[in-house]
């Protein structure tokens, strides 16, 4: 007996999706609060948080991806807030990260808008700008959190950008972010004791939306002038990634995806399901319920596909800018 729950009419899935919104908006509603308790008005530090929480799609297992960035020159000055904080929300329930993420150190913003490309451009410094500009919310600071996206599409957006072009520049380092991501999880999880299905099904779903919301953001810059695209992009960047495709394409294009990705959320929402998928090692791989959220995962994947190609080619422009 299957025990995953096909989401296929439009009431079920805006349910699913919406519950997962509301969650999302309350957790970060008490997460700014708590901010502005232990950390009050102080400017020389950005909070912010990645994961589902920004994305808007919060379920029973997730957790709080926080960043921190000093505006000043000395990141480590800003640790003791940064464990103060951290500890506050653990006092009140918040469910944090395991310690030695890519977000555990505070960073400066220099060193975040410094190294874009060449060899000081890291897999942390690739990580930490993509997750800012693709999925990151504010805690603390938002005119500096707003500052620091608006100067990070500045860098990728120039004014010497012609008005007809997309911005390719930055749907390069989003194309190298989903690869980089995608090759990693092999490295991540070669010693064998690390679950491997929960991880995929959350690449197959969660990262590759993240993915797609980029490039629907993108898919929008073209016939416009420089000034007028980066406007568009910071725009579409404060809101979630399916709320990015369902502008950028319609309602009725994304209507298979969203129902597969709402699939998604239901499921890694029961503990049951969810535990399964958190077996170590390859054993979630042999369950049912990873065997059965690979399918609903490759329809995620050939909606998302059929929105850019369809019986003959290309449909839209950014279609082609993905392959060339």
């Amino acid at each position: 007996m299957t025990r995953i729950e096909r989401l296929t009419d439009a009431g079920s899935v805006r349910k699913v999706l919406d519950t997962a919104r509301q969650e999302a908006d309350r957790q970060l509603e008490a997460m700014r609060a708590a901010a502005q308790e232990v950390i009050s008005d102080e400017p020389g530090i950005i909070v912010g948080v990645n994961g589902s929480v920004a994305r808007r799609e919060v379920t029973s297992g997730s957790d709080v991806d926080l960043f921190f960035l000093a505006t000043g020159d000395d990141a480590d000055a800003i640790r003791p807030v940064q464990e103060a904080f951290r500890e506050r929300l653990q006092a009140d329930g918040v469910k944090m990260p395991a310690h030695g993420g890519v977000f555990e150190d505070p960073l400066t913003v220099n060193d975040l808008l410094a190294n874009i490309g060449g060899d000081a451009d890291t897999n942390e410094y690739l990580t930490r700008r993509m997750l800012y500009l693709l999925e990151g919310e504010w805690l603390h600071n938002r005119a500096g959190f707003d500052d620091v996206r608006s100067r990070l599409v500045g860098h990728y957006v120039r004014d010497e950008l012609e008005e007809r072009k997309l911005c390719r520049y930055l749907l390069n380092d989003v194309i190298r972010y989903w690869r980089t991501i995608c090759v990693d999880f092999e490295e991540k999880t070669a010693d064998g004791g690390k679950p491997r299905a929960i991880r995929l099904v959350k690449l197959r779903f969660a990262r590759m939306m993240l993915y797609f919301g980029g490039v629907a953001a993108i898919s929008r810059t073209a016939d416009a002038s420089a000034e007028a695209k980066r406007a568009m992009l910071l725009e579409t960047f404060a809101k979630p990634p399916a709320d990015r495709l369902t502008e950028a394409f319609g309602h009725d294009e994304m209507a298979q995806p969203l129902a597969a990705y709402a699939t998604f959320l239901n499921s890694i929402d029961d503990g049951e399901i969810r535990s399964a998928l958190e077996r170590a090692g390859h054993e979630g791989l042999d369950t049912d319920e990873y065997r059965e959220l690979v399918e609903v995962a490759r329809e995620f994947r050939n909606g998302l596909e059929s929105v850019l190609v369809g019986p003959e080619g290309l449909r839209h422009r950014i279609g082609s800018a993905l392959l060339l």
